[in-house]
């Protein structure tokens, strides 16, 4: 049978494109570009700057395209940085395992950076994209006792070997190549749970991009024969043992024709993946009852048992001060959500921040467990919400089990293209936005990627604003 990641090196090397049915092809073009959406949103903003600045002064050769910026650095570099623009505004696809919560997009934009330099087809895209999610949410889908993070362990870990498996099908790698690229590239980048704790650092936006970027190197080493340790997974002190406590490893091997990519959820708000369903449910009270800010007693959030013990609720995200704590702060969004009747960028800026009505309404907030709500989170891997709002006109509430863009209340295409075109068009402008877009749709008959890459720059005009930024 062999040894886990060899048996997981031979699922992806023998993944191909007439494996998968129209509806996984069709979601996994979904998620490329409700992710690109959510790079153009995150390129005008601090840490992607400073990444973006670092990485133009180390790049040699050009390999792959910066997105909105147009020119090229080396593959890795690439993926990192538009991996921490993808990553910032935390507006990427999520799922909620019984291991590891995560964000299969964070390996994307190694996929695509590997893809562009190495001008492979869409599908060859489409089926290495496949590839790394089925990898990357089998580790979530752990049989723990717990979410690993509770055990210092943070989901960054399983970039290593989802960028891995994609970045190994681009390169044509075989079953035997595969496993070491795995193994290698998942040896040495468990990540720790803290750089969730407290005030959020801005290494939230880096964390995943940095890990699955370093698979490239990995990949091409084994691919000359490099070798990594084949019991990495399930050895005495492997994985198993250092990281899941002990846990079955088994079933990190995917089986065929089982593609778990559909159950990957995408984000109609840039916030963490717990909170869409409280911030629908704030949003439908205030909608349907016209309830304004200053006649709100007090605010009830009734959720699963994780949110009030997940290692990065903690008493900063009561008195947030930057995005990256506030789009963590349950409180927070809720009250925005009440107040503006959305939650978008806008409302993570300084101006929301210091408003003196959100903070009153959060100081008027409690969170507590439903044991209903546990109870759908833990059987269905849902992210199950409700709100309470106490007025003097009475008590409004609202239940959200299933929030827009959950696979039971998916976003259509529809949905993720008007996400998409909110965010790009500013640095691609709307006649470009629509090509990209368009061209994403019809993935499976573009012959070589690189030329979505080169739409992806920008054009003259719009990479030269989007380089003062960078550079200012």
């Amino acid at each position: 049978m062999g040894t886990i990641v060899e048996r997981i090196g031979q699922y992806v090397a023998g993944l191909e494109f007439e494996d998968l049915n129209d509806k996984v092809v069709d979601y996994a073009k979904r998620i490329l570009l409700d992710t690109l959406a959510c790079a153009y949103g995150g390129l005008d903003n601090e840490p992607a700057r400073m990444v973006l600045n670092s990485v133009e002064e180390l790049s040699g050769k050009g390999q792959a395209t910066l997105l909105g910026i147009g020119t090229k650095a080396t593959a890795p570099l690439a993926a990192i940085a538009n991996g921490v623009a993808i990553r910032y505004q935390d507006y990427n696809d999520v799922y909620i395992g019984s291991g590891w919560t995560g964000h299969p997009s964070d390996c994307i934009a190694t996929i695509l950076a590997v893809a562009d330099w190495k001008k492979c087809s869409g599908r060859e895209l489409i089926t290495a994209l496949v590839a790394a999610y089925e990898v990357h949410m089998r580790f979530s889908d752990l049989p723990v006792p717990k979410l690993l993070w509770h055990r210092g362990w943070h989901h960054s870990a399983m970039c290593a070997y989802s960028g891995a498996a994609g970045v190994s099908r681009l390169l044509g790698l075989n079953a035997a190549q595969t496993a070491n690229a795995l193994a290698l590239s998942g040896a040495r980048s468990n990540t720790f749970a803290e750089i969730r704790r407290g005030d959020i650092p801005m290494d939230k936006a880096l964390s995943a991009p940095i890990v699955a970027s370093q698979s490239i190197f990995y990949a091409l080493l084994a691919a000359q024969g490099f070798t990594g340790s084949r019991t990495l997974l399930e050895g005495d002190y492997g994985f198993r043992h250092a990281v899941a406590g002990g846990a079955d490893v088994e079933p990190l091997v995917p089986e065929k024709g089982d593609f778990r990519l559909l159950k990957v959820a995408l984000k109609p708000y840039p916030v963490e993946g717990m909170t869409p369903a409280m911030i629908e449910a704030a949003i439908k009270i205030r909608n349907d009852y016209a309830v304004r800010p200053d006649e709100i007693e007090a605010i009830r959030i009734l959720s699963f048992e994780e949110t009030l013990i997940k290692p990065s609720w903690d008493p900063s995200k009561l008195a947030p001060t930057t995005k990256e704590t506030a789009d963590h702060s349950f409180h927070y969004c809720v009250a925005v959500a009440l107040i503006a009747g959305e939650c978008t960028a806008r409302q993570f800026t300084d101006e929301w921040l210091g408003n003196p009505m959100v903070k009153a309404l959060m100081a008027r907030t409690r969170l507590e467990e439903k044991p209903e709500l546990t109870r759908i989170f833990r059987q269905e891997n849902a992210r199950p919400a409700a709100i309470e709002v106490k007025t003097s006109r009475g008590v409004f509430y609202r239940e959200v089990l299933y929030p827009h863009g959950d696979p039971r209340n998916p976003m259509t295409w529809a949905d993720v293209k008007q996400k998409f075109m909110r965010q790009a068009k500013p640095i691609l402008g709307e006649t470009l936005a629509q090509e990209v877009a368009d061209k994403v749709y019809s993935l499976e008959k573009l012959a070589d990627i690189s030329v979505l890459a080169e739409m992806l720059g920008g054009d003259h005009k719009n990479k030269i604003a989007l380089k003062t930024l960078v550079t200012a």
